[in-house]
């Protein structure tokens, strides 16, 4: 499977972020993620992460996807989210 990134719009409700999405003998499809105005403007996510955090987040959600219960198009970056993302790439604290 491959995720290729598109780019990014502003909206007034925060920033979506557009994947293609290909996977062997299946048609391309798209996704689009959204982060609010409020995680950035409160710094609970750098404007250079959002790409990230958005592609990991699709990964996992394809990972998880059945033919039963197929993937939404649309998706949101929840709080819990940004703060896990937070935590687990947080640099490493300079001893003195």
């Amino acid at each position: 499977m491959l995720i290729r990134y598109i780019g990014f719009k502003l909206q007034p409700r925060g920033r979506d972020y557009s994947y293609e999405v290909e996977a062997p003998k299946a048609e391309t499809r798209e996704f689009v993620l959204t982060i609010s105005n409020h995680a950035f403007l409160a710094g609970q996510i750098r404007f250079q992460d959002g790409a990230e955090i958005c592609y990991r987040k699709l990964q996992r959600e394809l990972d998880a996807e059945t033919p039963e219960l197929p993937l939404k198009r649309r998706l949101i970056i929840t709080d819990q989210e940004l703060v896990a993302y937070r935590e687990k790439n947080r640099p490493a604290r300079r001893r003195s």
